[in-house]
């Protein structure tokens, strides 16, 4: 995770900054779907 932003930091060039922060944006997205995923299906067998 710290590649991708100092990789969306330092870059040249635009569409790599531009990847960077897709995949940054993607991967926190992931997390906070994961996060709220399994509480909320444990929650229903439990």
């Amino acid at each position: 995770m710290l590649k991708l932003l100092v990789e969306i930091d330092s870059s040249r060039f635009f569409l790599n900054r531009l990847g960077a922060a897709l995949a940054l944006a993607a991967l926190l997205a992931a997390f906070a779907g994961i996060g709220y995923g399994i509480p909320a299906v444990l929650s229903r067998y439990f």
